[in-house]
Formats: structure tokens, C-alpha cells, sequence
């Protein structure tokens, strides 16, 4: 592990500092495909190991997170998984990476799941790591250097097990944008995304029915908004068979009652997992829960 001079490591401490400022201040709904933005702090993260947390006990989310991690992670050289309660066993390490599932709540009560990378440290005596349902809760913001929502329920019940593969692409798609330096903050995140949408027109959208609000019954009132190459139908296929040509829905709903909860929705990429767009709405009183109108505009009208 290459070692930081002191002038690093203030320099490194001031972006953490400032990123924590900014991830506190800024809600949760604005975070839900972000991270850190300190090229240095993803560089550093490179030349650690990386610790894969898994569930207690046997889980789709297990199964398929060890299948994509040991196919797919690239990032770092070394892997190891354990368990959340290996995890609760022992200290978080410094000198370690952890992809690990995580639960944070927003300042107006939006909960939500992540897939996130964070950065381990030094933990004090008596700083116990909390979890529920294999999601951790007290993870600093600070120490996220990359981070997707998801939904575990879907992933449990097998139905969305196979996008752990795409996450865990992303991620690291996301982690190689920072590290260039294309991604400084949020707002050259958004036009890196954006830049992509109009790409999706050049491949086959496979929306998943599920993703597909009520007012979307179905490929005729699809195809009366969008005019490319689409079909409602099994999306997990295109990401199993790894097909760059086809791109795939995936929407998630956060954690909470009929009055406070919020849709959001993304296309990736089923070959390379690279997010092409992402949207969200408040899904209130059983509405906008899934791809709506507004959102097939947007991926027509994409330049």
C-alpha cells in the first residue's frame, strides 16, 4: 500500500471534510447514484483490498454478489468476503474497501437501500457497527466512495438478483469517472449521465412490466411516446446473457407509507452497466410508481 505524505493526507482530510459537509447538507433523494468526488480518495482506495459483505446466512443477494464480484470487480486486486456477522465480530479496517449494504434515511424521512463502497477507518472503542436486515445504518457519509439504491426485497425474492451484477459495474464505472476526473461533483455526474441517454435509442429497451407505472399498461402505450426499438419483457435475460446492444429499466421504490415515498428510475446498460439515465418522482397514493410518460419524452427527446 503505497503510504501518503503528510501534506497527502491533509490534503485527503480536507476533501473528506468537504464531502461530508456536502453529502449531510444534501438529501437522499440527490444521492442515490453518487459518492465521493476527491479523485485522490478513490485513487488511495485502488491499492486496498476489498472486504464483500454478505448477508447471514444464504441469500439470492450472496449468491449473486460473489458470482458478479469474482467475474466482474476489477477495481481492486485483492477480494475477500465475509459475513455481517464476521463484520460485527471484528473492527473495520483502515487499510481495507468494503462493498457492503447500507440504509440511510434523509432530513424528510425518505429510507433507502444502497450497494455502496466505503472507504473503512479507524474505529473508536465502544463504535459498534448497527445493521438491519443485513443493511448497515451507521456508515458516515464520508466514508462512502460509491453508492447505488436498490431494492432487497426484490433481490431476496430472486427477482431483481441477477442487477446485482449491474450495480456492482456500475459502481466501479462510477469510481473510474471520479478517478479520471470526469466526475468532480454532482453536477458533472448529472451531464455525464445525461450524455448517454440519447445512446440508449441505439439499442433495444427491454422495460421489466413491473417497472412500468399503472399508466403505462403495456407496448402500445409505449410505443405511442417512444419511437425506438423497445419491449416489455424479461430484462433479466439481456443482463445475464451480458448484451451491450440492449439497455434495461430498473426502478426502486424507497422504504415508506403511501405518503412519502419516491420512484426512481434508471436505465443501464445489460453489457457494461453503465447508468444511460436516471429520473425520480414522489410515488404518492399508489402514483408514479414506475416509468411514466414524462420519462419515455425524455428518452426520445435525448441529444
Amino acid at each position: 500500500m503505497a503510504l501518503l505524505s503528510p501534506g497527502e493526507e491533509k490534503t485527503e482530510h480536507m476533501l473528506l471534510r468537504s464531502l461530508l459537509v456536502t453529502l449531510t447538507a444534501a438529501p437522499l433523494i440527490a444521492l442515490a447514484q453518487y459518492g465521493a468526488f476527491a479523485a485522490s480518495a478513490v485513487k488511495a482506495a485502488k491499492a486496498l483490498p476489498l472486504v464483500v459483505v454478505l448477508d447471514a446466512g444464504d441469500s439470492p443477494y450472496n449468491r449473486s454478489v460473489m458470482n458478479a464480484v469474482k467475474a466482474e470487480w476489477k477495481f481492486n486486486a485483492s477480494v475477500d468476503f465475509i459475513t455481517v456477522a464476521d463484520l460485527g465480530m471484528q473492527p473495520i479496517s483502515a487499510d481495507k474497501i468494503y462493498l457492503m449494504k447500507t440504509r440511510r434515511t434523509d432530513p424528510v424521512k425518505f429510507e433507502g437501500s444502497f450497494m455502496a463502497v466505503v472507504k473503512g477507518w479507524k474505529q473508536k472503542k465502544g463504535d459498534a457497527l448497527q445493521q438491519t436486515d443485513n443493511c448497515f445504518t451507521t456508515i458516515g457519509a464520508e466514508q462512502e466512495l460509491a453508492s447505488i439504491l436498490i431494492d432487497p426485497k426484490a433481490i431476496a425474492d430472486g427477482k431483481a438478483a441477477a442487477m446485482v451484477t449491474v450495480y456492482v459495474k456500475h459502481l466501479q464505472d462510477y469510481l473510474k469517472q471520479v478517478e479520471s476526473g470526469k466526475v468532480i461533483d454532482m453536477a458533472t455526474a448529472d451531464r455525464l449521465y445525461a450524455s448517454r441517454t440519447r445512446l440508449v435509442r441505439e439499442t433495444e429497451l427491454v422495460f421489466s412490466k413491473d417497472h412500468l407505472d399503472k399508466s403505462l399498461p403495456g407496448a402500445d402505450a409505449i410505443k405511442a411516446v417512444y419511437t425506438s426499438p423497445f419491449q416489455v419483457g424479461d430484462a433479466i435475460a439481456a443482463v445475464e446473457a451480458q448484451d451491450r446492444t440492449k439497455t434495461v429499466s430498473d426502478a426502486v421504490i424507497t422504504i415508506g407509507d403511501h405518503k412519502n415515498k419516491h420512484c426512481f428510475k434508471r436505465v443501464f446498460n445489460a453489457g457494461t452497466g453503465e447508468l444511460m439515465y436516471l429520473s425520480d418522482d414522489a410515488a404518492i397514493f399508489g402514483k408514479k410508481e414506475g416509468f411514466i410518460e414524462e420519462d419515455l419524452k425524455a428518452l426520445e427527446r435525448a441529444r
